[in-house]
């Protein structure tokens, strides 16, 4: 690559983080006013805009929906597994022993 290539490159890099660095400082503005950001790109997979989480807090809450109970082991149980485990430990310390 001739050095003139590799200017333009960095020319073009320096170009995109500039761009990068305006769009992140008017979100960041937008976000600290409270207003919707400036630019409309879409929210990201698996998240809720702000407008949408301050709706959902500010609701009074709704009727509780059956909680399920929490799930809890018998001492046997426990017993059962820790003897498990500790037979699985057994064999790997005696294979890695035999080695």
């Amino acid at each position: 690559m001739s050095i003139n290539a590799a200017a333009n490159e960095l020319t073009k890099e320096i170009q995109r983080l500039t761009k990068e660095a305006e769009r992140l400082t008017k979100l960041r503005d937008s976000i600290l006013s409270g207003s919707a950001p400036f630019d409309h790109r879409g929210v990201g997979a698996g998240r809720k805009k702000a407008g949408s989480r301050t709706a959902a807090h500010s609701q009074a809450p709704s009727k509780k929906s059956s909680v399920t109970k929490k799930r809890t082991i018998s001492a046997a149980g426990r017993k059962r597994i820790a003897e498990a485990q500790k037979r699985r430990w057994a064999e790997k310390k005696k294979a890695e022993s035999g080695k």
